[in-house]
């Protein structure tokens, strides 16, 4: 069989020197996915030549700094394939790099472990072992299983959000901000946010509200943000 890094379409070329080839992933995993690869065919990592492997790693800078220009990610995975049981599945050896975007998966946590996914957030296994409630834990939170965590998790595949809280201050909305940037974000995942806060007692933050009323401002209809004015008779804290 032909292999595909051998006849390589040009057009998927953004970088190479004497020894590598830089190029767009033809089945990219996030925007932005880029392979290196030696150019003569060898099969892995353990087969190449010291001088090859140099040029490998600095192509993978030169990926980097392609995407870079390109998008705006917020991490990387980068990794081989050796061998069938490794998941190769192309023998000409390739380096991939891939960009990471925040909220492009609901746990990002374990990376690479991902291989073996039973095995890859131990974080989450040594919390679950410890963990007193199931699914009640996952919305009240405890000090096993803290809310963030689980809100961040939702908040990373909804398609909508309506959230209601009796105040909002800057230390929180910094916690949950960007997510909710790439909730409406016509580039994101386009989807709607409805947000009510009240002046309970005064301890909304005037800032954090701006901030809130500036996504307004900037994603129109995807974004709706009221103010609950409290008066004598009637106050706004739910719970």
């Amino acid at each position: 069989m032909s292999c595909p890094f051998c006849d390589l379409d040009p057009q998927r070329v953004f970088h190479e020197d004497p020894y590598m080839i830089c190029l767009w992933d033809g089945y990219p995993v996030t925007e932005g996915h880029a392979l290196v690869i030696p150019r003569r065919h060898v099969a892995n990592w353990f087969d190449a030549s010291r001088s090859e492997q140099a040029a490998l790693m600095d192509g993978i800078e030169a990926a980097r700094s392609a995407i870079e220009a390109r998008h705006k990610p917020d991490g990387y995975n980068i990794g081989i394939n050796v061998g069938e049981a490794a998941g190769q599945t192309v023998p000409h050896l390739h380096l991939h790099v891939i960009p990471r975007y925040r909220g492009d998966v609901p746990d990002p946590r374990g990376g690479v472990r991902y291989v073996i996914p039973e095995k890859a957030n131990y974080l989450s296994k040594v919390q679950d072992a410890g963990a007193t409630a199931t699914a009640p834990a996952r919305i009240l939170g405890n000090e096993v299983n803290p809310l963030l965590p689980a809100l961040l998790d939702e908040l990373a595949q909804a398609t909508q959000l309506d959230l209601a809280v009796a105040f909002v201050t800057e230390a929180g909305l910094e916690k949950i901000e960007n997510h909710l940037v790439d909730l409406i974000d016509p580039s994101g995942r386009r989807g709607t946010l409805r947000f009510l806060t009240g002046d309970y007692l005064g301890v909304t933050e005037p800032r954090a509200l701006r901030r809130l009323l500036d996504l307004s401002e900037e994603f129109g209809e995807r974004a709706t943000v009221r103010v609950f004015a409290t008066d004598k008779d009637l106050g706004f804290h739910p719970k």
